[in-house]
């Protein structure tokens, strides 16, 4: 599970990661990245066998103390 910044350094550390990975590996992005982010991110890791599920994570220091809100998105044929 990633937990970057949205924006630039989520592409960054994924390039970092693929060397690891095989197909049907999972990445998970909890950092709140913008959805047409997550489009373009699913579909390139998805061209490479892999799966990417975009997660919203909200709840301030509610969520810190009580367990925060998420919220996720995958494409279609990875949704459960």
């Amino acid at each position: 599970m990633l937990m970057v910044k949205a924006g630039a350094a989520v592409d960054e550390f994924i390039e970092h990661l693929l060397p690891f990975m095989e197909p049907g590996d999972v990445i998970i992005d909890g950092g709140n990245s913008h959805f047409p982010d997550t489009i373009r991110r699913t579909q390139y890791l998805e061209s490479k066998g892999m799966l990417y599920v975009g997660t919203g994570v909200s709840g301030g220091e509610e969520g810190a103390r009580f367990g925060p809100s998420m919220m996720r998105a995958a494409a279609p044929r990875w949704r459960w």
